[in-house]
């Protein structure tokens, strides 16, 4: 009797342990499978892709009053005095931020533009302009000292915008002359920029409410012609039309290169994939948004092949995450990390040549600088305090392991925005495979295949926060953060074995970017 009871119970044990199994869910799929074919290297991205656009100073930018949600409310940081102030990134004349030079020297070879709203709402010597009561603030000496002293210290080139609003070329050479070339070696110039998007002048008296691009075009080349006719100016390159809005399309694009084009070294575009001019509000939803990247997309590849044709390069000089100075709890959270280093790489594949994050100082502090820089007077000397945002974080990544590399073809399979890209130097060369989560809710295991490699050694370094909206005090580059002097630690990395097939498997966190890196 006994035993049948045991018999029974055993069988019950097993049709149990049965059901439990076909109850048992399979092994989870992984959240993304990468594959990334080392054999086909395409386009190369420039070692100087990634720099700054700012203001010529902090008068005259003219940006309107943002919605209190988009201005968002600035804390002093520890340690900072209680009368500390936002203040202009290259610090003042006289007392230059060497904190901000370091943070530009971390990104390797680059590009500062001065311009910004500013360009043509401040001026050299405003007495002297055709229309003085246009000039909101002046350009000085020391200010063309500040610039250049920005550019020896972090070994970047500079595009700097000349006053267009005015419309007076003996006027702006009088600042070449005068000014610039007397202040500023020529080799740090990549150009001269002629105005800041022309487009927006009929909003003010500068041109007639019917001002066109081919009238644009006129008043760039009178400056042009005006700079080369003497001879303490005609060794100057120039940059332009810093289109934007209505004239940034590829028949305006088109029109103004076929009457000024051989006389551009540079071509120059902004655009803003989102705004909170008007007012408005922006969410992470929307700046992470796959079908206003897939837009972006299209119009920036009409534009570079407008500029292929005139044989020009092209330049996104001004950009950011959302126009009018950023939108709070997005411009300045994780969201703006992962959304900056996906853009660089979209950027560069549409056939951009140059990205420049802009700096704006909107009262009460513009939420999408890549560094936030507070100042104030101890001991009688200027003292400055340097933040490093989530976006400078991504700009790091990018520039450290992304710029001047060659795209390798990667293809991603995942139900989530996620994305992918790999790069290589060269065929020898480390691979470098990217992987960035943009997705809120997404996070699991990713498998990474590499065509014609196999069984390197690899590394994985994150960069991270617990979420999409956390500020830059959360953000993380290898488990280590900036300080105000632009100094960081060796970043922490762990290693990654490939597997058998010579697959690379890791979890991806939310709110994530990592580089996966495979030696030969």
């Amino acid at each position: 009797m006994a035993a049948r009871v045991a018999a029974r119970m055993a069988a019950c044990v097993a049709l149990g342990a049965l059901a439990l199994a076909a109850q048992a869910p399979a092994a989870a799929a992984p959240a993304a499978i990468v594959q990334v074919n080392a054999r086909h290297p395409g386009a190369r991205i420039p070692r100087d892709y990634a720099g700054f656009s700012n203001e010529v100073s902090t008068a005259g930018m003219g940006l309107p009053q943002p919605s209190a949600q988009a201005e968002g409310t600035v804390q002093l940081p520890a340690g900072v005095p209680a009368g500390a102030q936002l203040v202009y990134a290259l610090g003042r004349p006289g007392a230059p931020n060497r904190g901000f030079f370091r943070f530009m020297r971390n990104l390797g070879p680059g590009v500062l533009r001065l311009g910004g709203n500013s360009q043509d709402n401040t001026c050299w010597k405003p007495a002297t302009a055709p229309h003085p009561d246009w000039c909101k603030g002046a350009i000085t000496p020391g200010l063309l000292r500040l610039y250049a002293r920005a550019a020896q210290a972090s070994g970047w080139r500079l595009i700097i915008g000349l006053n267009l609003k005015q419309n007076s070329p003996r006027w702006a050479r009088s600042e070449v002359a005068g000014g610039i070339a007397k202040t500023i070696p020529a080799a740090s110039i990549i150009g001269l920029e002629l105005g800041n998007e022309p487009s927006l002048f009929v909003r003010t008296p500068a041109r007639p409410k019917n001002y066109s691009p081919a009238d644009y075009a006129r008043d760039a080349l009178g400056y042009i012609r005006a700079l080369r006719a003497d001879p303490q100016t005609r060794g100057y390159s120039f940059a332009g039309p810093a289109n934007c809005c209505q004239w940034n399309n590829p028949a305006s694009l088109n029109q103004i290169l076929s009457r000024i084009g051989p006389d551009l070294k540079l071509v120059t575009v902004h655009n803003y994939p989102t705004t909170t001019c008007g007012r408005r509000n922006v969410t992470a939803q929307e700046l992470l948004s796959p079908r206003r990247m897939a837009s972006f997309d299209r119009l920036s590849r009409a534009l570079a092949a407008t500029a292929r044709r005139h044989h020009l390069p092209l330049a996104l000089a001004e950009t950011n995450s959302a126009s009018c100075g950023g939108m709070a709890g997005v411009s300045d959270a994780f969201a703006s990390a992962a959304w900056g280093l996906d853009y660089m790489f979209h950027t560069a594949r549409d056939g951009y040549t140059l990205i420049n994050f802009h700096f704006s100082y909107r009262a009460g502090g513009s939420a999408y600088n890549p560094i936030v820089t507070f100042g104030w007077k101890q001991g009688g000397r200027e003292r400055y305090r340097n933040l490093a945002q989530p976006l400078y974080y991504a700009m790091y990544m990018f520039s450290r392991y992304a710029e001047g590399e060659h795209f390798l073809p990667a293809r991603i399979t995942t139900p989530h925005h996620i994305a992918a890209y790999a790069t290589s130097a060269c065929g020898a060369c480390a691979i470098h495979v990217f992987v960035i989560n943009e997705d809120a809710a997404a996070s699991g295991r990713v498998v990474v295949h590499v065509n014609g490699r196999h069984g390197g050694a690899a590394r994985l370094l994150a960069l991270g926060a617990p979420s999409l909206d956390s500020p830059a005090g959360s953000v993380r580059f290898g488990g280590r953060q900036f300080d105000s002097a632009g100094r960081i630690a060796a970043p922490r990395t762990r290693p990654i074995a490939p597997a058998r097939q010579g697959d690379y498997a890791f979890t991806l966190p939310r709110a994530a970017a990592v580089v996966l890196t495979i030696r030969r």
